[in-house]
């Protein structure tokens, strides 16, 4: 059975989720939204998509399309994942769900109402040896995890002279470098060890008050040539650091960072538990490290005849045939669309990728941070579906 697909945007997450999609034999990808006609065209004809639209509510309004993708800014994510619900598309939306925890809320309520399956793209949880990682913890023959911290860096927005749509907080959020990519260190980490948030204390910064946003704007990852720029405020944090506390009583800490230097995309973590610690870094994807205090320390390489089935399944290769982000997202499509499958032909099926409720969770977690920061001290996560903070 073929799912027919629609992807609305046209940027980097859209490019990415393209190539993704084209990996999946069932299913076709058969339009194609962005902000103008011109930049849906190219866009199309560049990833070989037949239908073109300027228009989001275009795309939806489409019967072909029985599935939305939205990778829009920010600002637009509520209003796309509210009209593909409507329209009783299914729906997987990049991260934040919404700009704040009001819109979560109600798209939570639309989507469980509506019956239609819907994600959000936390798409760390779907590496093997995070799997692997999971799995080790879930099996308690480590004790309880009683301490999680890490980082997530990057070095992207780390002049004066980058800029990119996050910078704009009217696009992007109160948020940037916590919402943008501490919301994934968050997900991942909850996701392994099964504890929620429930306090955090932060410190934020921002090192580029002002920064030279191009005439023509950026592409994300993109550094731009343009020599026509306007000296433009910038209210969002480029780093900081949070400490946190975790319903069952464990602590942690997490540096978030798109201002460091050499650092491309290093979303680390180390879990501590009773009687092992767990390190998996991003960038060296295809390892784990266990750490031990009365035995040797080891490395656990990606070899689907080495782990648990839940993370072997993960992995497509044989050990030594390395894979990493794009399987990662690959791995969170067909966890997505075998969702999708089932509920069509009504047999049960247990999906892991990140529910509307679980980023309601998580944004509600980086506004509790963003309220932290403000009052200097501790701050509950509550699981009131209410208004930013």
């Amino acid at each position: 059975m073929t799912t027919r697909v629609g992807v609305v945007g046209t940027g980097f997450a859209a490019a990415s989720h393209i190539e993704a999609l084209h990996r999946l034999p069932q299913v076709e990808l058969v339009a194609l939204a962005g902000s103008s006609k011109p930049k849906a065209d190219e866009a199309a004809t560049r990833h070989g998509v037949e239908k073109a639209f300027d228009s989001f509510r275009d795309l939806i309004d489409d019967d072909e399309v029985e599935v939305v993708h939205n990778c829009t800014p920010n600002f637009l994510h509520a209003q796309v994942n509210a009209a593909a619900i409507d329209a009783g598309k299914h729906i997987l939306s990049e991260k934040p769900l919404a700009m704040n925890s009001g819109e979560t809320a109600s798209l939570v309520q639309q989507a469980e109402a509506a019956g239609v399956v819907s994600g959000v793209c936390f798409n760390y949880r779907h590496y093997p040896m995070v799997r692997q990682a999971k799995a080790m913890i879930d099996s308690g023959e480590y004790g309880p995890v009683n301490i999680a911290h890490g980082s997530y860096l990057q070095d992207w927005l780390l002049y004066a002279d980058d800029w990119n749509w996050r910078l704009e907080s009217d696009k992007a959020g109160n948020s940037r470098a916590v919402s943008d990519i501490g919301s994934h260190w968050l997900d991942v980490v909850q996701y392994i060890t099964g504890q929620r948030v429930s306090e955090v204390c932060a410190d934020l910064s921002t090192i580029h008050t002002s920064r030279n946003k191009p005439a023509g704007g950026s592409q994300t990852f993109v550094s731009t040539n343009s020599t026509v720029t306007e000296p433009t405020a910038v209210d969002t944090e480029d780093f900081g650091n949070v400490l946190l506390r975790f319903d069952n009583g464990a602590r942690g800490a997490m540096s978030i960072s798109q201002v460091s230097p050499g650092r491309k995309n290093r979303l680390w973590f180390e879990l501590d538990a009773a009687s092992a610690s767990v390190v998996w870094d991003q960038e060296e994807p295809n390892h784990l490290w266990l750490g031990r205090r009365d035995k040797a320390n080891c490395q656990l390489v990606r070899d689907p005849g080495l782990l648990a089935p839940e993370a072997a399944r993960l992995a497509h290769f044989p050990a030594g045939h390395q894979e990493g982000w794009p399987d990662g997202l690959k791995n969170m499509f067909i966890d997505f669309y075998g969702d999708i499958d089932a509920r069509a032909s009504g047999d049960e099926y247990r999906a892991s990728f990140a529910t509307f409720l679980d980023a309601h969770q998580v944004l509600r977690t980086v506004e509790a941070i963003v309220a932290s920061h403000r009052s200097r001290g501790w701050v509950e996560v509550t699981n009131e579906q209410g208004a930013e903070a």
